[in-house]
């Protein structure tokens, strides 16, 4: 049986909904393995080790999770890509030793195309979307992180995780959605998963209760972030929510975003060596 990949930006509400998919029987992996801080009391629901191997794969491109890469088409195949291949296939082997499996890092947004070459054919993809403008607000309340460099970076990692997914099995899934009616919007994932060909035997009413648990901040977002994220909502908003084949519309990511990022490298590397308040192993 496929496992499930749970792609989505920081604070999009990937963890919630990969514990929802755990409580409907797919497996997170060993217990000692999972990540907890304190910035998720309802736990982070992935792995230490898949989290530190998607640092290294960044780091090798001289990137990391909050300065993302720009790779060409076709990177995954590139001889510095491939060389990470055994690395990756051996952390990833002793985490998941069972199926159905679940996996979330937000991280697998960027990495994913070399991650295929792991997990093969067999994955199916939730991609998770919640406003950007409420992401931006929270990862600014976490990190420290500027209000327009988190929008270009929900803008990056938005665009990355839908383009990653192309030609797989996906179901698109809006946060707000299962924070406004978890019973429902889980029955409809149960089955459009079904479809897919995973069958989670869990119960519904016990996975829809973890929401209950779930720390759901009221963010106040910036009028602005707003502007600039609308036309990426837009088309994320028009995403099919289940596709056996998922093909996502044209879409470039907009001409501020990658100038934006850059300019704040100086920044972020000056306030690293004075102790900036980000933290590499946060998700």
């Amino acid at each position: 049986m496929p496992g499930v990949v749970v792609l989505g930006m920081h604070r999009s509400g990937t963890s919630a909904v990969t514990r929802i998919l755990n409580l409907l029987g797919a497996s997170i992996g060993p217990e000692a393995d999972l990540l907890t801080e304190y910035d998720n009391p309802a736990g982070h629901w992935e792995s230490k080790a898949l989290v530190a191997c998607n640092d290294r794969i960044l780091a090798a491109f001289g990137r990391s999770w909050d300065f993302p890469p720009w790779l060409a088409s076709g990177w995954e195949h590139s001889a510095r890509a491939s060389n990470l291949l055994p690395d990756m296939a051996e952390t990833f082997s002793s985490v998941y030793d069972s199926e159905p499996w679940v996996w979330k890092d937000p991280r697998t947004c960027l990495t994913f195309p070399l991650w295929r070459r792991v997990i093969g054919t067999e994955a199916r993809v939730v991609l998770v979307f919640r406003d950007p403008g409420a992401v931006v607000a929270s990862v600014r309340r976490r990190d420290g992180i500027p209000s327009l460099y988190g929008a270009g970076l929900w803008q990056h990692y938005v665009g990355a995780s839908v383009a990653a997914s192309t030609g797989l099995p996906a179901v698109c899934l809006g946060f707000e959605d299962i924070v406004a009616s978890p019973a429902k919007s889980i029955e409809t994932l149960v089955a459009d998963l079904a479809a897919l060909g995973v069958d989670l035997p869990g119960d519904p009413d016990a996975a829809a209760m973890s929401m209950q648990s779930q720390l759901v901040h009221s963010e106040q977002t910036s009028a602005l972030v707003g502007r600039l994220t609308r036309s990426t909502a837009d088309v994320v908003r028009s995403l099919p929510r289940c596709s056996a084949e998922f093909r996502p519309p044209s879409w470039r990511e907009p001409r501020w975003v990658r100038p934006l990022l850059v300019a704040y490298r100086g920044p972020w590397v000056l306030r690293a060596r004075t102790g900036h308040p980000l933290r590499p192993g946060f998700a």
